[in-house]
């Protein structure tokens, strides 16, 4: 069973809530929803119910909970006790993000690593994505957390979060009051754009070309180069924009209501990028650790590999 999977099931039998469990997760909620779907149909089973606007288990989601409990936490054990015995871990740790996993997935990642490995002093470099990636090809960072993957032979990516774009309201609109928007509703708009390099644009455009659908017609009115920025300005009413899942449940804004995206798939992955050949070993235990973590598996991207 995949060890994120039953982290999620977890999480949304312990809050009652598979928004909170997405919170509590660093995922989308879509993403936790197909966390316990792929558990259902591995097992064979129903695992969750709703009872009075609470998630509860089943019967057999009980007899799995107990079981997820005691095997993730072997599981964390084993790992933390294979960590610790490497003494030799110690050092800067260069790391290059992009905004969304920079500011909301990676500080919890580092304050954990840093708990088993305290002699680790993290760098964090914020951009977008396609300066990231470009940072771990040049060596100026040893790893790199990513919204787009970029075809490189020298690189291997690893999935360690399944993210949503999100349509963000300002407060006043009348959208502000709905959960849903389809994508022709946005049309006339204004809209605060990211800059080109941007992960959350790039998938913005990826999922509209896989829906076959042209970019809507809406009106650009600033360009910013990161999350905040752009939840600040939507916040203070400057207009629409496209943002991740992960950045709405964490930020801290009165003025910014989130719709999902009808009439395309705006979900994606982030992943962690290093170089296939590590000469650092901090970068090294902290990739494996990662990967150990998230147990999504690893992708090398052989040039010309992607579209």
């Amino acid at each position: 069973m995949d060890v994120s999977a039953l982290r999620s099931f977890v999480a949304v039998c312990r809050s009652g809530s598979f928004r909170e469990a997405a919170r509590e997760r660093h995922v989308s909620q879509p993403g936790v929803s197909r966390h316990v779907q792929r558990l259902e149909s591995e097992l064979g089973v129903i695992l969750l119910a709703r009872h009075r606007k609470r998630v509860v288990p089943t019967a057999a989601g009980s007899r799995l909970f107990a079981y997820a409990v005691d095997s993730l936490a072997a599981h964390d054990r084993i790992i933390e006790s294979l960590a610790r015995d490497d003494a030799a871990v110690k050092g800067e740790l260069r790391i290059a993000a992009s905004t969304a996993p920079g500011e909301y997935l990676l500080p919890g990642l580092l304050s954990q690593f840093t708990e088993i490995y305290p002699r680790v002093r993290p760098h964090v470099a914020v951009t977008d994505s396609a300066s990231a990636t470009a940072q771990v090809v040049d060596g100026q960072s040893a790893l790199g957390f990513v919204g787009m993957k970029v075809a490189h032979p020298s690189l291997e990516w690893t999935v360690v979060a399944e993210d949503e774009l999100v349509l963000a309201v300002p407060g006043r609109h009348p959208f502000a009051g709905r959960t849903s928007v389809d994508v022709t509703e946005l049309n006339g708009l204004p809209f605060i754009e990211r800059e080109p390099g941007s992960g959350t644009w790039t998938g913005l455009r990826g999922a509209l070309e896989r829906a076959g659908i042209k970019e809507p017609g809406y009106i650009p009115v600033m360009v910013v180069n990161s999350t905040h920025a752009t939840l600040a300005a939507v916040n203070n009413g400057f207009g629409f924009s496209i943002v991740s899942s992960l950045a709405v449940h964490e930020h801290e804004f009165d003025q910014v209501y989130p719709a999902h995206l009808t009439g395309l798939d705006t979900t994606r992955s982030l992943y962690m990028v290093r170089r296939i050949s590590l000469d650092s070993s901090v970068a090294q235990a902290f990739g494996d650790w990662v990967s150990t973590r998230f147990a999504k598996g690893r992708e090398t991207i052989e040039q010309g590999s992607m579209r």
